[in-house]
């Protein structure tokens, strides 16, 4: 019987995936490993859905095929976009953490060394230490399934790429949005609109679009404020398939553009470009911060950055697209860069409350340097000209 939603990897990928997390349970002497991170689940087994924040657990034994449990109305669609076959369920009159800990007991999952993944933003650290005290104080697992995702394979970067090439749309339209007097909302959702129609799945975050004074606000995004003569604006988004991700961030200006526009503008683009060139297997994190910086702090725009250099990214839901937490280009880190990692570089400038701009890449790592996976004009963009 054909599938009626297609994986999103073959089944060889998903087999290599989990043959490696396994090897690495072995390493750390464990016989069954109890992943709750929603992001390392779709990772293992593809299960993609919007009732992510659900409590869930996918335990991974040496000796047998991994048992996911989830509330009972998650199962069609894990059964519709996973590949495992061993589903065990709790109703919402249930307690999951207790049922969870039940199944597990009675099948004999708990006998032997048992690790579990302690972070989580959907599990609130509270029912974490329940459920570790359920469990009889099991160890500490976190992390390894971190450390494969932190490697694209081919088929990984196959999806980032139709991401980007969504995310791509996105821009232009958003751009070509500009002038005068529209809302930042109208620009976002020029974007929105060319992503969904360019294939996006959902997203892990509406693209950000701050102008004028709210350009040098980091975080903030549309608030409905109209565009005026001389702003600044700061756009970033990312477009999605199958929960990966391949962001983007661009400057514009509403003409006409003033004199210390145009030199951020300068300044972060050559910090930008400086830092791409220094992506190589074997160079540290913190060496391609340091590229970044060199530019920005010739410049006097120090106090202005106060930032990392990038992030990697890969899979995600919703409110981030980013994997920072498994490798960040940052001041003085010292894990060094190798072939398949992916980061979104996004150097960006702020003189807080009055102006900003940002221009970044998803860039890759390959075996002799490194690859720009996204595809869309390095420059500032003048609207109005």
């Amino acid at each position: 019987m054909a599938r009626p939603m297609p994986l999103a990897f073959t089944d060889a990928e998903y087999a290599r995936r989990l043959r490696d997390l396994r090897a690495r349970m072995r390493a750390a002497s464990l016989d069954a490993l109890l992943v709750v991170v929603a992001e390392n689940i779709t990772y293992l087994s593809g299960y993609e859905t919007i009732g992510y924040s659900n409590f869930g657990v996918l335990a991974v034994r040496l000796d047998a095929e991994p048992l996911l449990f989830i509330r009972e109305m998650e199962r069609t669609v894990a059964e519709t976009t996973t590949w495992l076959r061993d589903f065990e369920t709790f109703a919402d009159d249930q307690d999951p953490l207790e049922q969870a800990v039940a199944v597990l007991r009675k099948r004999g999952w708990l006998d032997g060394r048992v690790g579990v993944e302690l972070g989580d933003s959907f599990v609130s650290p509270s029912a974490m230490d329940r459920f570790r005290r359920l469990l009889g104080q099991p160890g500490d697992g976190t992390g390894l399934v971190e450390a494969g995702r932190a490697i694209k394979s081919a088929e990984e970067i196959a999806l980032i790429r139709q991401a980007c090439r969504i995310t791509e749309a996105g821009a232009s339209a958003a751009l070509e949005a500009i002038r005068p007097g529209v809302t930042e909302n109208l620009v976002s959702s020029a974007a929105y609109a060319a992503m969904m129609g360019a294939g996006s799945d959902f997203f892990a975050g509406d693209p950000i679009v701050t102008s004028g004074w709210r350009s040098g606000v980091a975080h903030l995004t549309f608030g409905n404020r109209r565009l005026e003569s001389g702003d600044t604006i700061l756009l970033e988004l990312s477009g999605c398939r199958r929960r990966y991700f391949g962001p983007l961030m661009r400057g514009a200006v509403v003409a006409p553009v003033r004199a210390e526009a145009r030199r951020m503008a300068d300044v972060i683009i050559a910090a930008l470009e400086s830092a791409i060139a220094a992506i190589r297997p074997g160079v540290t994190s913190g060496a391609v911060d340091a590229a970044c910086r060199e530019p920005i702090e010739r410049a006097g725009f120090e106090p202005n950055f106060r930032k990392r250099t990038g992030y990697s990214v890969g899979i995600g839901y919703a409110p981030s697209w980013g994997e920072g937490h498994i490798v960040s280009l940052r001041r003085d880190d010292p894990t060094r860069l190798e072939p398949g990692m992916v980061f979104h570089m996004p150097p960006a400038l702020r003189v807080p409350r009055q102006y900003g701009l940002g221009f970044s890449e998803t860039v890759l790592v390959t075996p002799t340097g490194c690859e720009v996976l996204t595809d869309h004009p390095r420059r500032l963009y003048v609207a109005g000209a």
